[in-house]
């Protein structure tokens, strides 16, 4: 690991992650921002030079939209508390500019972004509020089917509603994400895209044509955002970069779990998605959304700082230091420079 870390001082290298968790952990572990049991913290990310991290707000299953709206408001009210804490480390940004002035006086940015649009339950109007309080993006879907659409889990489209909240995105500025959606709603995503000539992302989804989970995204998607200009990252959830079963059958409802025999997930494992990426022409799409709060994660892997050891595996496979720099932050830095 010191080979790695000299070699990351030596690059001064940025990270721009769109999509983590923390929020939610945040805010029900009763911890802040600075040192905490999190994935992510600012500690964890003092080795990178530059470093803003979408923090996305989740929408628990266990509870009806209207109570996971109600929960965005509590979640994301102590997300902007624990940053005027932290004012002199961290600033909420809802813009380009306004990141690029955090980080010239030497602080993190902080996004806001929402995972599963079911919490506007069927009320349009409470998009403009999310859009008030600086959502940059909404995540469409998270799992099952939604007043929104079908995620990756079942099959179906986007709804009526669902369509139309697509619609009232790219009319605010709100950027549609289709991580967690299926094949026929990213279709119909895609479709409104071309329609309003503006992108929508998969801010955390892996590579189908590596590895066939629902949850990843296929060809002719990646194809999509790359001429629409959005961006893709790299998730590290590791059941979405490959098959963890070694022996056994996982019942649906993981009864039987301590009877599995699972496989290890490691840093080649997702190079194999990132290789995946680039081998499809998403060289100046693909940056990273790892997921950070929202799943365990690869051997080596315990936390922010450690996304770091990316840069090291890349740069021993032979990527250039530009190439590096881009999936790290340059691709999601356009993105943010030519959308927010």
């Amino acid at each position: 690991m010191q080979e790695a870390e000299s070699y990351i001082k030596a690059m001064k290298l940025s990270l721009i992650d769109t999509h983590c968790d923390t929020a939610f952990e945040l805010y029900h572990k009763k911890e802040g921002l600075v040192e905490n049991s999190c994935h992510v913290s600012l500690g964890g990310a003092a080795k990178y030079e530059n470093y803003t991290q979408f923090f996305a707000v989740w929408a628990n299953r266990k509870r009806s939209d209207d109570e996971c709206f109600e929960d965005f408001i509590k979640i994301s009210d102590n997300l902007f508390s624990e940053v005027d804490k932290n004012s002199d480390k961290i600033a909420l940004v809802r813009s380009f500019d306004q990141m690029i002035s955090a980080w010239d006086q030497g602080k993190r940015a902080a996004f806001l972004a929402v995972e599963d649009a079911r919490i506007l339950g069927g009320q349009i109007e409470r998009l403009d509020e999310l859009n008030d309080r600086g959502v940059k993006y909404l995540t469409l879907l998270w799992g099952g089917e939604t007043g929104i659409g079908a995620s990756h889990d079942v099959l179906g489209g986007l709804t009526d509603f669902g369509k139309a909240v697509v619609r009232r995105c790219f009319e605010l500025g709100i950027v549609p994400d289709v991580s967690h959606s299926n094949e026929q709603v990213t279709d119909e995503v895609c479709e409104l895209a071309y329609e309003y000539k503006k992108p929508f992302i998969a801010s955390h989804s892996d590579c189908y044509g590596i590895f066939p989970h629902t949850r990843n995204l296929r060809d002719r998607h990646i194809n999509a955002i790359i001429e629409l200009g959005g961006t893709v990252g790299i998730n590290l959830c590791p059941w979405h970069i490959k098959n963890m079963i070694l022996s056994g059958t996982l019942n649906a409802d993981h009864s039987n779990k301590d009877e599995i025999v699972y496989d290890k997930c490691t840093v080649d494992d997702v190079m194999r998605h990132i290789d995946g990426y680039l081998e499809r022409g998403a060289e100046n799409i693909l940056g990273l959304g790892c997921d950070l709060d929202g799943t365990d994660l690869p051997e080596g892997f315990g936390g922010v700082g450690d996304i770091a050891k990316l840069a090291e595996a890349m740069s021993s496979r032979g990527y250039s230091d530009e190439l590096i720099e881009k999936i790290f932050w340059k691709n999601n830095f356009e993105f943010i420079k030519r959308n927010f």
